[in-house]
């Protein structure tokens, strides 16, 4: 039976000798399995082996495009054997706020910052505005990219995050928008602000698809271990984020996921289409971005993503137990076990639910989760 496969026990010139020998072949592997997925399930072996494949393509990728940048992979950025040991996990849907994927992936790769420390980022994949995504992290560890959320996968979506727009220009935190960027994907002005922006750059329709696909390999690799319940992204998490935004279709994505139906026959996948159209060249055929700094996503500036590093709302989430306790305590039935399964979802929508009948100006997100806002209220 094939298992994922722990690359990080492996000496660093072995497995580079390793992804020199047999990137290519793994390419056409994963390639043969990321094709199947888009139109039927895979087996536990195949998921296995596609991800297994994925990871020594996404090094071979990363030594052809930048070979300086290579020498901090596979990177250390992680906790050691943190998930493998867990029954339970959570998937959590990021954006990077940055608008290359080279540059995200020499943010979270072992390279060093001026003050000589990691930059204490990083994710399982990587997904660009196009093209295969980057796994960078075997399952079995922890990436460093929500501390409230150890028992987590992460995704990173190439997306600017909020812009701004002036004198005709638009803006990311880091900068003016280049125009082709801006032409591929028009930013979408909101008729109602999301959490203070006013507008958001769209995902591109490879993006969407392929968050589907993965989700679909990742939950055969690892079967029971994530249910519909624990997929959330990261504002479900953390108040002061704004990913994945008001314009990623994440409830589809998640329901797809789920699903056995041929992907592209999904009707959210053709009304996206329609809505991006066809628009300007593609900017990740554009970009001569080589990993640098100056695009680089805003990680650590704020806001902490090593799971050791202080947080200041570190308090607003509470563990699996607290919630269980204080469901219970407010008469829904459940177990006290440490595990968010399907009663304990069903436990908390419920609480919503009720909340937002007895308090209709304070209404809180009826998903299941118990995200920072309903923690408050679980409180009260």
């Amino acid at each position: 039976m094939t298992e994922l496969i722990n690359y990080m026990k492996m000496v660093p010139k072995d497995f580079w000798d390793l992804v020199k020998t047999t990137g290519a072949p793994a390419q056409q592997v994963f390639q043969k399995f990321w094709k199947q997925v888009e139109e039927k399930p895979l087996t536990k072996d195949e998921a296995c082996d596609c991800l297994n494949s994925l990871f020594l393509y996404t090094h071979k990728r990363i030594q052809d495009y930048n070979a300086p940048m290579a020498k901090n992979f596979p990177t250390t950025q992680f906790s050691k054997n943190v998930l493998g040991q867990k029954e339970n996990l959570w998937w959590l849907d990021h954006f990077t706020a940055g608008i290359s994927a080279w540059s995200t992936l020499n943010w979270f790769s072992g390279q060093k910052n001026k003050e000589g420390k990691l930059n204490g980022a990083s994710t399982h994949f990587v997904q660009g505005y196009h093209d295969d995504p980057f796994y960078i992290i075997p399952l079995m560890h922890q990436a460093w990219h929500e501390p409230s959320r150890q028992d987590s996968i992460a995704i990173e979506h190439v997306n600017p995050g909020p812009l701004t727009q002036k004198d005709g220009k638009w803006f990311y935190w880091a900068g003016e928008m280049p125009i082709s960027l801006v032409q591929e994907l028009p930013p979408v002005l909101l008729a109602r602000p999301f959490r203070g922006a006013t507008a958001f750059q769209p995902f591109t329709k490879d993006q969407i698809i392929n968050n589907i696909k993965l989700k679909r390999v990742v939950l055969a690799a690892i079967p029971g271990k994530i249910i519909p319940a624990r997929m959330s992204q990261h504002t479900d998490w953390r108040e002061g984020k704004k990913d994945m935004g008001p314009l990623w279709p994440f409830a589809d994505c998640n329901s797809a996921a789920h699903s056995t139906e041929p992907i592209l026959e999904l009707d959210f996948i053709q009304t996206y289409e329609e809505f991006l159209g066809e628009q300007g060249e593609r900017w990740d055929e554009k970009i001569g971005d080589k990993g640098d700094s100056a695009s680089n996503p805003s990680y650590g500036t704020g806001t902490p993503t090593h799971p050791k590093d202080p947080d200041p709302e570190a308090n607003k989430v509470l563990d699996v137990r607290e919630v269980q306790i204080l469901l219970s305590a407010k008469g829904y039935t459940l177990p006290v076990d440490d595990v968010y399964g399907s009663m304990t979802a069903t436990a908390v929508r419920q609480f919503q639910m009720d909340w937002n009948k007895k308090h209709p100006k304070e209404l809180l997100k009826v998903d299941g989760i118990a995200g920072p806002m309903t923690c408050a209220k679980l409180k009260l």
